[in-house]
């Protein structure tokens, strides 16, 4: 039987979250079970002709979020897919994004997963990534710890938190990686969390090209951008990194809209294209960004590409997805378009190099 990898999952619960995570301390509000349930019998009610609204939708991720623990949202996945699927679970590094505290640091968040990965029931079925920041001392250390003694597969980053990707504080992270071929998994669209942090007064240009930010929104889709990864690849060009969600949805129409002149700036998922054609060592996933049906065409037409083909990995981004379309559907949709030879492609064939799998 074969096995689909699903590369991109978070089961992170509330408590990993920091209080200001949503306006006015929401986040904590919410975590409480009795007024999220309350909340979700009254977003479900909204639209009662409807048992998979919008609303339904944000219900249903919010009460995810609410589980009691990592295992308990694993198995919520799990429940989706055949019994033989396997799952990258990226962990997420919100002690520094400037918004409060989270009753589980990202230590314990990750000792979690450690604990997950020692069952017998889960071990062969995740493959946890730890998230680094090169704002966290001694990460260098903190990688090797978990990759080498807890068996963690790889490594992942997510840089509107606050940081670009190629911050020389990441430098040992990159050697180890490119060292060992550990895959790295970073966040790659317009959407997504940020920092909280001002960044208007300390950053006011990108430090590579000098172009000047006109607000701080800018900086902070500035720390996302894909051609970020060319000055790391200048440095690394064997490290291994998974260029997340194809730039986003918006970003894929973005290129669909957008005509080709010399002066035009590329969207993300044209830079991320070019970037998958120009290396061999660059994947992106389709995670989140495909649950628009109308974008599945792109899918389809550049996994005709034969390099492109070969860089493409089936990711669901559980449970962020859950406020667009349940799990299943997005699985679902995303095969009966594309087709098994190339559903297999990205969920079998690409997930086993990238993740070092050998028969």
């Amino acid at each position: 039987m074969r096995t689909i990898y699903n590369c991109h999952a978070h089961i992170f619960t509330n408590q990993c979250v920091p209080e200001q995570f949503l306006p006015f301390g929401l986040i904590r509000f919410l975590s409480q079970q009795k007024f999220s349930q309350k909340l979700g019998r009254l977003l479900n009610r909204l639209n009662p002709r409807s048992n998979d609204d919008i609303f339904d939708r944000y219900a249903a991720f919010m009460n995810i979020g609410n589980y009691q623990s990592q295992q308990e949202i694993f198995n919520l996945l799990s429940g989706f897919y055949p019994q033989t699927t396997k799952y990258v679970l990226l962990s997420v590094d919100f002690d520094f994004m400037d918004a409060g505290k989270s009753p589980k640091s990202l230590l314990s968040q990750i000792e979690e997963l450690a604990e997950l990965k020692k069952d017998e029931h889960y071990r062969e079925r995740i493959y946890p990534f730890i998230c680094v920041d090169p704002r966290r001392k001694n990460i260098g250390d903190l990688v090797k710890e978990y990759i080498e003694e807890h068996h963690f597969a790889g490594i992942k980053m997510y840089p509107p938190l606050g940081f670009y990707p190629f911050d020389r504080g990441l430098d040992e992270v990159y050697e180890y990686a490119q060292s060992n071929k550990i895959p790295i998994i970073s966040h790659c669209s317009k959407g997504g969390i940020k920092t909280h942090a001002k960044m208007s007064k300390q950053i006011k240009s990108h430090p590579k090209t000098g172009v000047e930010f006109k607000n701080e929104d800018e900086v902070k889709l500035s720390f996302a951008h894909p051609d970020n990864y060319r000055y790391v690849l200048d440095r690394y060009p064997d490290v291994k990194i998974d260029l997340a969600h194809l730039g986003g949805g918006p970003e894929v129409k973005n290129y669909l809209v957008t005509p080709w002149y010399e002066e035009t700036e590329k969207s993300w998922f044209s830079a991320i294209i070019d970037l998958i054609r120009e290396s061999n060592n660059i994947f992106s996933d389709v995670s989140y960004t495909m649950h628009e049906y109308e974008l599945l065409p792109v899918l389809s037409v550049i996994l005709s590409d034969p390099k492109v083909r070969t860089r493409i990995l089936y990711g669901s981004d559980f449970y962020m997805v859950e406020m667009d379309k349940s799990e299943r559907a997005f699985s679902m949709n995303l095969r009966s378009y594309i087709g098994e030879d190339n559903f297999w492609q990205i969920a079998e064939t690409n997930p086993e190099e990238f993740l070092n799998i050998t028969a």
